[in-house]
């Protein structure tokens, strides 16, 4: 990618639906690593970052390529750290350009969509302290993608909420993003706990035969 595209990708007045399109566009590889992402746009923070790191989670058979860089983020962001940082392993993973066209193909019109509703507002849902408790509960959801899951849909959108009301400021998209995230936590825990005491009944009852 020539320095001029680089310098599209990075202005920050452009919307993130504008820099997916364009990346999915115009990358000139056959692969797209989480390096190149995170060189490309690594000005806009830890929202950009969370958000193509997530957005994976919405094809099947490949949400754990990007999980456990999603997890480092979601950990580096509930620490309180001034930029994201992946570690060279990381940073070289990669997406074939078809995935990545097709994951923002697939997400593009619910975001743009999102987009026309953000603005800076409640701004201290969205400050230091807000963003650290965000990082947590990314940090949860992140770990449960590493568990192969048929549907990760109601893991990956809590996460891409957050990711937008981190990258705009929005405080009410903050809110939304937590209770939503809260809710899947909540969800996944109650089903394991189900499955838990089931299975032990199950053997309880084996045993005593």
């Amino acid at each position: 990618m020539n320095d001029t595209a680089a310098e599209t990708l990075r202005a920050r007045p452009q919307r993130v639906s504008f820099v997916l399109e364009h990346l999915a566009r115009t990358w000139p590889g056959e692969r797209i690593s989480l390096g190149d992402i995170t060189r490309l746009l690594g000005d806009r923070g830890y929202g950009v970052l969370m958000l193509v790191l997530a957005l994976p989670g919405l094809l099947p058979g490949i949400s754990s390529i990007a999980a456990v860089p999603l997890t480092l983020v979601a950990l580096q962001l509930a620490i309180g750290l001034p930029r994201p940082w992946l570690p060279r392993f990381l940073a070289d993973r990669s997406l074939s350009h078809a995935d990545f066209s097709r994951m923002v193909e697939r997400t593009l019109p619910y975001l743009a969509w999102i987009e026309r509703l953000l603005r800076p507002r409640l701004t201290v849902l969205a400050g230091p302290v807000g963003e650290r408790v965000m990082g947590l509960v990314c940090l949860a959801l992140a770990l449960l993608l590493l568990i192969p899951i048929l549907f990760n849909a109601p893991l990956v959108v809590p996460i891409a909420l957050m990711s937008l009301a981190v990258l705009e400021r929005d405080g009410v998209l903050a809110a939304i993003g937590l209770l939503a995230g809260c809710l899947a936590l909540g969800a996944v825990v109650g089903i394991g706990w189900v499955s838990l005491q089931e299975g032990l009944q199950l053997a309880g009852k084996y045993l005593g035969m």
